[in-house]
């Protein structure tokens, strides 16, 4: 092999457990090994790791860098440790394997040498269907344990507890687990249900009490984002009935006109999240912070909040371009707002962006 090849390698691990315990740096030692022992040598722009992404889409950021890449002529060979890393659909492994080929590239599997006769071909495709067959065999393993354990009440189903609790893993002698109340931050969760269910207060003014009283979030910021106060509020978990299956998952439902805040322009899963409804939901008995009562009165209260704030929107002008067009420094969409003249002139003069970000 020429000296002056460029060589690439590409790794990836589909979630952020599998990240946080470091699996694809085996893979990465496993790939930098073989190119060392090939004779060739590898930069560090030429690792491309997709760390906690699915292979069961192409939309991932490190795929396209690289697919971007092989498309200009930077890379003569890729390693990969095996068909199932690039991809975990036939059909994907198929377009990409063509796609690097009408580049030029050269892909080395770790595990499965790539030869020229049919029978190595039909090989290689037969591997990547039994990847996607157990892709799908796994998954739907999963779901069904999930689903036994929730009807059973088992509260591990629901992977960690929200503010107000602490998650209690099984213990080693049988103990099941269980949510334990953690009281200050339970005592917050009171106040901001006490501040919306009987002051009839609007979640902006929720987040105002709670910044002004110098409470933390579970994370230890000292603001709170208005969707983490609704999310909170929205909880069946805390009148003592925890809810499994509250959101399921289908592909994308729609082409995304803008990322969402604080999101990657790429999304890391190929599935969308939506929201469904209360009867389809599985209670698990959980210790309750806030009574029945006061919890749905917290809901009325919501639902007249919505209300408004529709009827406030569709009194307001619409704009051609509003919520389509984003900041490139805070990712916050562009609205219309009528200011002062005097405030317009001040941050031109000033150079403001209009974000008001510095």
């Amino acid at each position: 092999m020429s000296k002056a090849a460029m060589v690439a390698l590409y790794a990836r691990v589909s979630s952020e457990q599998q990240n946080k315990r470091g699996t694809i740096e085996s893979q990465i030692a496993a790939l930098k090994e073989r190119i060392s022992a090939d004779g060739a040598q590898i930069v560090d722009d030429m690792c491309f790791l997709d760390a906690g992404v699915s292979g069961a889409t192409l939309i991932r950021p490190q795929l396209e860098r690289l697919r971007d890449c092989a498309a200009l002529g930077a890379i003569d060979q890729l390693y990969i440790l095996s068909p199932d890393r690039l991809a975990r659909k036939y059909a994907h492994q198929a377009l990409l394997m063509e796609e690097f080929s009408a580049c030029g590239v050269q892909v080395v599997f770790l595990n499965h040498a790539i030869g020229t006769t049919p029978e190595e071909s039909l090989l290689l495709q037969m591997q990547g269907m039994i990847a996607e067959y157990e892709r799908a065999k796994i998954a739907e393993r999963h779901r069904r344990g999930k689903l036994h354990g929730a009807k059973r009440g088992s509260v591990n189903v629901l992977s960690g507890a929200p503010y107000g609790y602490r998650y209690i893993r099984r213990q080693l002698d049988g103990t099941p687990a269980r949510y334990v109340i953690e009281l200050p931050q339970a005592a917050t969760v009171r106040a901001i249900f006490q501040w919306v269910g009987m002051d009839r207060l609007s979640i902006g003014d929720v987040v105002r009490r709670l910044a002004e009283s110098g409470t933390v979030t579970a994370s230890g910021k000292p603001y709170w984002d208005r969707s983490v106060v609704w999310g909170i509020l929205r909880n069946p978990a805390y009148m003592g009935r925890a809810a499994f299956g509250k959101t399921q998952s289908r592909d994308h439902l729609q082409v995304r006109v803008r990322a969402q805040r604080h999101s990657a322009d790429v999304p890391r899963k190929p599935y969308s999240t939506t929201r469904t409804e209360p009867p389809n939901w599985i209670e698990i008995p959980v210790p309750a912070i806030v009574s029945e009562a006061l919890f749905q009165a917290a809901q009325e209260q919501l639902a007249e909040n919505r209300k408004l704030a529709r009827q406030r929107r569709e009194s307001a002008p619409l704009r051609l371009l509003q919520g389509l067009t984003v900041c490139g420094q805070c990712h916050y969409a562009y609205y219309a707002k009528k200011v002062s003249k005097a405030a317009a002139k001040e941050r031109a003069r000033n150079n403001f962006p209009l974000c008001g970000a510095p």
